[in-house]
């Protein structure tokens, strides 16, 4: 089961004092016929969509709500069961007047992700304007054959000009200083006085300059989500075989922070999981080594995020972890000490009964555990389920060749701290002295992974 971390707006320090109540009226038009009568609205924050309002649709689409958005953001109002139908717009933050009143008149058919246009906030014409340029662009370089064809190019300048005037003639707005700069495109053209630029293949400027305007300096950036986006596709300007690729990305993008705490505490949050996510060891070495969060009592950063990072320092591969002892299915003692010396590679698998993931990874597992045990591997499943009958009835209906534990609940936060489980399932491996070999496998390069370390003379 996928975790993701999640930052409160109180630990981001963004202000807590909501804005007065505003009234959103309009209506939608064509709905589908057996689409739940039921729309929500929502705004971006942080690293998520968090839920503003329910709207119930009455006869003819129509609805009415009071909703108190806590800043100012992208907001977007999406039908209930149909994921696609959205429509994209921002609300005011705090000092909009109580007796507000924002009026929508939507079509259901034209819902498609596309910004909107809305009566009781003018700023929003300015996004609307602004970001159906940008959706205009986009199709235009999805329809094309050659995506650095001077058509697209020329599209792509003329848009840079527009968002360059946008931020200008508009500043002091979410619009101007934030989405203006979100979505401006470096070209080489803007940089005329750095001879090296001209030198450089389209990965190499990508990886220099891709970042360059984006307002990293303010706290505001962390309402859209343009600008997560743009943090995940600047990845890609990085070459996948190469071993320092995490390190370089990483610090392509710490390289850009500049004064702001709250986005300088996303900024390591999101890399640390993505690092995990993609596991990547070196990259995740670094930016522990490099830039170490703030964990004492006082920091701004979630139990749960401070107890991932002991655990991920504990399991530094080279490290040799403390010999617990866990309990099997039958009640008796599992000592770690005795399984790992008694095999060359001892996997750790964390995992839940409720894991759909776990599941899915179960059979895979299980092929490779009798394909490789005797050449000296030897799985310990390790159960983080929180009550101990569902662990056992689940295994009585599907039991597992390896060895099954179960961690009891006063044990819980010791096997937390110790061993990184950010999500389940999470393949820990140790050698023969229980020291650890990765605290990073992909399930997918399982067997590949088993390969080299067990054939390994």
């Amino acid at each position: 089961m996928k975790h993701r971390f999640y930052f409160s707006l109180l630990l981001l320090g963004v202000a807590t004092t909501l804005s007065a109540q505003i009234t959103v009226k309009g209506k939608i038009a064509n709905m589908p016929t057996r689409s739940p009568q039921v729309a929500l609205m929502d705004y971006w924050s942080v690293d998520r969509w968090r839920q503003l309002a329910i709207l119930q649709l009455e006869d003819g689409g129509t609805f009415s709500a009071s909703v108190s958005p806590p800043t100012q953001a992208q907001c977007r109002i999406r039908l209930a069961g149909q994921p696609k139908m959205m429509a994209d717009f921002i609300l005011p933050g705090p000092g909009m007047p109580s007796d507000s009143v924002i009026m929508f008149d939507l079509d259901a058919n034209k819902m498609n992700n596309s910004p909107v246009k809305i009566q009781g906030f003018p700023e929003n014409d300015l996004y609307y304007t602004l970001v159906s340029a940008y959706v205009d662009l986009e199709n235009e370089k999805e329809a094309s054959t050659d995506p650095n064809s001077e058509q697209i190019i020329t599209a792509t300048r003329n848009f840079n000009r527009f968002c360059a005037q946008m931020s200008q003639e508009h500043r002091g707005t979410f619009t101007g200083d934030i989405v203006a700069n979100l979505l401006y495109e470096p070209q080489r053209e803007d940089y005329p006085k750095d001879p090296e630029v001209a030198k450089m293949s389209d990965a190499e400027f990508q990886a220099k300059h891709a970042l360059d305007k984006l307002p990293f300096y303010k706290e505001s950036v962390l309402y859209h989500i343009i600008f997560a986006q743009k943090l995940y596709k600047y990845y890609d300007s990085f070459d996948p075989e190469s071993t320092t690729n995490g390190v370089d990305y990483i610090e392509g993008i710490m390289s850009k922070r500049n004064g702001s705490d709250a986005v300088d505490l996303y900024l390591f949050r999101y890399l640390l999981d993505r690092m995990i996510d993609l596991k990547n060891e070196a990259g995740l070495n670094h930016l522990l080594k490099w830039y170490p969060p703030d964990c004492s009592a006082d920091s701004p950063l979630p139990d749960y995020t401070k107890t991932l990072i002991e655990a991920l320092k504990y399991c530094t591969p080279g490290n040799v972890v403390d010999d617990l002892s866990f309990t099997d299915i039958n009640g008796a003692a599992v000592k770690l000490s005795d399984v790992c010396a008694d095999n060359k590679l001892t996997l750790l698998l964390f995992w839940k009964t409720t894991c759909s993931h776990c599941r899915e990874f179960e059979p895979v597992l299980a092929e490779l555990y009798e394909r490789y045990k005797s050449q000296g591997l030897e799985v310990i499943g390790v159960s983080i389920d929180k009550v101990e009958p569902i662990w056992r009835k689940f295994l009585e209906t599907a039991p597992q060749p390896w060895i099954s534990t179960f961690v009891p609940a006063d044990q819980r936060e010791m096997i937390t701290s110790r061993f990184p489980i950010p999500s389940t399932p999470t393949l820990i491996a140790l050698d023969k002295d229980r020291k650890v070999l990765s605290r990073l496998i992909l399930r997918e390069q399982l067997e590949e992974y088993l390969k080299e370390e067990l054939y390994q003379d």
